[in-house]
């Protein structure tokens, strides 16, 4: 993203490069202090235990461990399968509103409880009494692990001392996002609080880290060929994949040509459902690209999305 905005001007300002909000939450307390050393040696303690649970799931994945099928399930070649394509558009004030209503949430944790809940519809739709209440579907992410997430300057690129926060090409890990189906005749606010519970623990872990490590180890002593079986494993055994990715906040463009919307797609990978969020400009286009031999309705499904965040928001503003 960072890169593409180099090539961009705000519309306000056409000598002016867009910037992108990227800065980390603090290391603090609920009251915004520094906690003591009781809350450092609990929240040391937290991180130790959910890293090593989190890794140990990780390597089962690569192993046998599995989702149970469901119709949106893919698996071995699916990568290879004809592919569809729907969007699904939100807006961001009406994500801050759902996040006003639950205690410290963040964009993220509204919008996995809008796929937690968009993916229990379409399965009610899909298969109404197949599925198990609280039946585990898990999504693949991509965590950026590099420390500045912004432009670099080159100077600072071309240093070859072992310091520098900067240096060339990706460096991402994943981490396994599990949602749950359930039922229909829920409280909307629930999905984003089991999902707010769920990412808060993942934040805590080194997991991302732990999955790059494992994924450049298999790479340097084993070669390609390895590191790729090891991703295709976690793929095969998991059901979507899922990114967000922070866009700039005002209205930008590409040689005084202004800039309608930002999408992102990938493919060629064995699922047969990957959703991509970019933000821009107050909205949000999340790209839903379908296996359609097996989600033959990907428009249905953007539905179901945007139907579950409106009645999200509906739900936040009763209870005010």
């Amino acid at each position: 993203m960072s890169l593409f905005l180099a090539i961009c001007r705000t519309a306000g300002d056409p000598e002016k490069i867009p910037t992108l909000v990227t800065g980390r939450r603090p290391d603090c307390g609920k009251e915004g202090k520094q906690q003591d050393w009781r809350g450092v040696i609990l929240r040391v303690l937290k991180m130790v235990w959910f890293s090593l649970a989190f890794c140990l799931e990780f390597v089962l994945r690569i192993l046998w461990v599995c989702d149970k099928k469901t119709v949106i399930s893919g698996g071995d070649g699916v990568e290879l399968w004809p592919r569809k394509l729907a969007t699904a558009k939100f807006l961001i004030e009406d994500m801050k509103t759902v996040k006003r209503s639950v205690a410290n949430a963040t964009i993220n944790d509204v919008l996995f409880g809008v796929i937690s809940s968009g993916l229990s519809r379409y399965l009610d739709h899909r298969s109404p009494k197949a599925l198990q209440e609280g039946q585990q579907i898990t999504g693949m992410a991509m965590v950026n692990l590099r420390e500045k997430q912004t432009l670099q300057d080159l100077s600072e690129m071309l240093k070859n001392n072992s310091g520098s926060q900067s240096r060339w090409g990706n460096r991402f890990g994943f981490i396994l996002l599990p949602t749950f189906y359930h039922k229909h005749n829920v409280d909307p606010l629930e999905h984003v609080r089991r999902a707010k519970k769920m990412i808060d623990r993942k934040k805590q872990t080194s997991e991302a880290h732990f999955a790059y490590h494992i994924g450049h180890l298999a790479m340097s002593l084993l070669g390609p060929k390895a590191a790729y079986v090891l991703n295709y494993r976690v793929l095969c055994n998991t059901t979507f994949t899922f990114s967000n990715v922070v866009g700039p906040q005002e209205v930008i463009t590409i040689t005084d040509n202004p800039i309608t919307f930002l999408r992102v797609n990938t493919s060629s990978i064995p699922h047969s459902l990957t959703m991509h969020m970019v933000s821009y400009a107050g909205r949000a286009d999340m790209q839903i690209m379908v296996a359609k031999d097996i989600i033959p309705d990907p428009e249905f499904l953007a539905k179901c999305f945007e139907d579950a965040l409106v009645e999200m928001k509906e739900a936040a503003a009763a209870a005010v």
